[in-house]
């Protein structure tokens, strides 16, 4: 049988997993819990029920949202607690590779860069330096988690049943969704974009090095706007925040030593060295992206318009030229089957076509992603599964796994309560 109290359950529903960035300690911040060697501030805690409230459209704060997000972070960091007593650690690389996870995942719920930066209030740079430190924890939090429950917590059909028949009413409906195939061609970087962006980049340099200010000049050019109104400066970071070309140069500088033009799959960055102390720097850059030339655009739109023209004259199948010509290689090998997808995880132009569609058309040449990082596709729709209440004999799987997250819910805050016998933990609200 499943216990959960019915308030905690309409609360903990829609808490998100990802979240997790905190700020840095403000002047006059208030610490309102220690845990162990660790601190939760007040920023942490507004943080996060703002992120929440944004994320899900709130403009009213719900006193028992606060409890529960509270609760949340105070139990992770009572979990992070134990696995340092237990001496887990986690490997730089194993959190590089989980970063650039969350990062795709986030690209995939929001579809732009410039959506993810507007819900968190900072540039993707800059959430993926904040984030770092505290994904770090909470990979900590899960492999303690996993120690302890090494099966992972499992439900029975019963169980499920009995879920479902205590919280049918409070369950979120089934969100409308599209069975979709795609072709995917990739905007890839030109040798011509690369060249144009270099020289300028090197204008920008030659001018740096010849006395122009160096913050003045981020704040002029540099296309990572958030760090440019702090004159390109990054702030402190440790190894394995950056990518590797970009960390590589920061820590071969001196301070006050300014860099030659390091490509990243960003653009070009001229970077400066402010500060170094042991294994952390303060490093300011300026960012020249590449540009776009419209006739690279041109000729994948041509393509793809030759390719659908194809498709619908019977000369090959959608499911064929998309094993053959798509670049995205989680579909390709699937006939370019990407399954049902709910309208969150939409990009809005694509959302638009697909209202307009009955099953079986196929999109014309359609821009997905932001103006940094994009694509040409075709879609096809192959069915519509409208919006609905869950229900067992439909949504079982969905409705399961429901039932798998509160269960854990209930066992982890059990075993937290047990953790806290042997970890100082004072509450100072």
């Amino acid at each position: 049988m499943i216990h959960i109290k019915r308030n905690i359950f309409l609360t903990l529903l829609f808490l998100f997993i990802f979240a997790g960035i905190s700020y840095s300690q403000k002047e006059g911040d208030r610490i309102i819990a220690i845990v162990g060697n660790d601190v939760m501030l007040e920023s942490d805690l507004q943080y996060q029920v703002q992120l929440y409230m944004r994320q899900n459209q709130l403009s009213q704060v719900n006193p028992i949202l606060i409890q529960q997000v509270f609760q949340q972070l105070l139990n992770e960091k009572i979990l992070v607690a134990k696995a340092e007593q237990d001496s887990i650690e986690i490997k730089p690389e194993e959190i590089a590779k989980e970063l650039d996870y969350r990062l795709k995942s986030l690209l995939e719920q929001f579809g732009t860069e410039e959506r993810i930066e507007q819900v968190y209030g900072m540039s993707v740079g800059k959430i993926r330096l904040v984030l770092k430190d505290d994904l770090e924890k909470k990979m900590k939090a899960d492999r303690v988690k996993r120690k302890k429950f090494p099966g992972g917590i499992k439900v029975t059909d019963k169980e499920v049943k009995e879920f479902y028949s205590q919280y049918k009413d409070s369950l979120p409906k089934a969100r409308e969704e599209y069975e979709i195939l795609n072709i995917s061609i990739i905007r890839k970087v030109t040798d011509d974009e690369k060249m144009l962006a270099k020289e300028k980049a090197q204008l920008i340099l030659d001018s740096i090095l010849r006395g122009a200010d160096f913050s003045e000049m981020a704040k002029r050019h540099s296309v990572d706007l958030q760090s440019a109104k702090e004159g390109g400066n990054l702030g402190y970071a440790r190894r394995g925040m950056f990518v590797p070309a970009f960390e590589d140069m920061a820590y071969s500088l001196k301070p006050g030593e300014i860099s030659p033009l390091v490509e990243t799959e960003f653009g070009y960055h001229i970077i400066r060295l402010n500060e170094k102390n042991n294994d952390q720097i303060n490093v300011s850059h300026i960012l020249i992206d590449f540009p776009k030339l419209e006739s690279n655009d041109l000729q994948t739109i041509s393509f793809l318009k030759e390719l659908r023209a194809d498709i619908e004259a019977n000369k090959l199948t959608f499911e064929e030229a998309a094993k053959k010509y798509s670049q995205d290689p989680e579909t390709a090998l699937k006939e370019g089957y990407l399954g049902f997808v709910t309208i969150d995880k939409l990009d809005s132009s694509l959302y638009v076509s697909l209202k307009a569609m009955q099953p079986k058309d196929i999109t014309g040449p359609t821009k997905i992603g932001d103006n940094k990082n994009y694509s040409y596709e075709l879609i096809k729709l192959k069915s519509i599964n409208p919006e609905h209440k869950l229900t067992l004999e439909t949504d079982y799987d969905k409705v399961k796994r429901f039932a798998e997250y509160f269960k854990e819910t209930a066992e982890v805050e059990k075993w937290v309560e047990e953790i806290k016998k042997n970890i100082f933990v004072e509450i100072k609200l």
